[in-house]
């Protein structure tokens, strides 16, 4: 049975968040060794795998239909990439959770990727062609040209070839190097760190706003931590977006929904940045 997908109104907006699947991870694999990083998660055993869940989203707004971080569950299933839990059944996968909400891959207008980590984007295309065959593909200019992807794209790696490849040469993609206005309240905007062009989604209606942050953040630690950083991300630069991002949100009162977490809002005890979750 299809999972009931949880759904947020944003003014006259609609966000629509999708779980894809639980991947199991160490905390040790993500931020490096327990003894930098065991103070900030409370005493819990870092080489312990974690259920971590990837999410992709679907958003409303006026004529705009936008998916963001399309995931495909069984590709990222295998000795080169991740994990899961012995025993654990996936959800069903994207575009069977789209056409339940209904949601036609033909009828969306735009695809944006927050960054060029392969859970975020490896459902951009089905069946050797782009998965959302109207839409726009936007994804960080700067991810792109890292050297990193330019020499999958010219190994012709198949996370690359058989996803962003394809997107490509079908003429729909659109590297992005700065904000983006994709009109409807619906924003592109760079957060830097995670990668050099991660960027946020920004949904605007109303009084109302909320932000799909990609991995901004990956859990709740690291909005009260700014400093705490995946060992490869650059600390520094994702450091300042946080801190940028957090006070935006704070101010705003906006709905702040990850790539791996549950929906939250952000606000502050003194000079301190808090989350608390969404009640579902």
């Amino acid at each position: 049975m299809t999972p009931a997908a949880v759904s947020f109104r944003i003014g006259d907006a609609r966000v629509t968040s999708f779980d894809v699947g639980d991947l199991s991870l160490r905390l040790d694999e993500v931020f490096g060794p327990s003894s930098v990083n065991a103070r900030y998660f409370g005493g819990r055993d870092l080489t312990v795998p974690e259920a971590f869940p990837t999410k992709s989203f679907f958003v409303a707004s006026g004529p705009l239909m936008v998916v963001v971080d399309p995931s495909d569950y069984g590709r990222l299933l295998s000795p080169d990439h991740f994990k899961t839990r012995a025993g654990y059944v996936s959800p069903p996968p994207l575009e069977v959770q789209l056409a339940a909400a209904g949601v036609a891959p033909e009828s969306v207008t735009h695809v944006v990727v927050t960054h060029l980590h392969f859970d975020h984007y490896a459902g951009v295309t089905k069946g050797g062609a782009p998965a959302f065959p109207s839409a726009r593909y936007i994804i960080p200019a700067k991810d792109w040209a890292t050297p990193e992807v330019a020499e999958a794209r010219k190994r012709g790696d198949a996370d690359v070839a058989q996803t962003l490849g394809v997107v490509e040469a079908a003429g729909k993609l659109e590297p992005l190097d700065g904000p983006l206005g994709l009109g409807g309240g619906l924003t592109v905007e760079p957060y830097p760190g995670e990668t050099p062009g991660h960027q946020v989604v920004g949904v605007r209606s109303g009084s109302e706003s909320c932000y799909l942050v990609g991995d901004l953040y990956h859990l709740a630690e690291e909005v009260e931590h700014p400093e705490l950083a995946a060992a490869w991300a650059d600390a520094g630069a994702l450091a300042a977006s946080r801190r940028r991002f957090s006070e935006r949100a704070a101010a705003e009162r906006a709905l702040v929904i990850p790539g791996h977490l549950p929906a939250g809002r952000i606000s502050f005890k003194g000079s301190f940045p808090t989350w608390t979750e969404e009640p579902a």
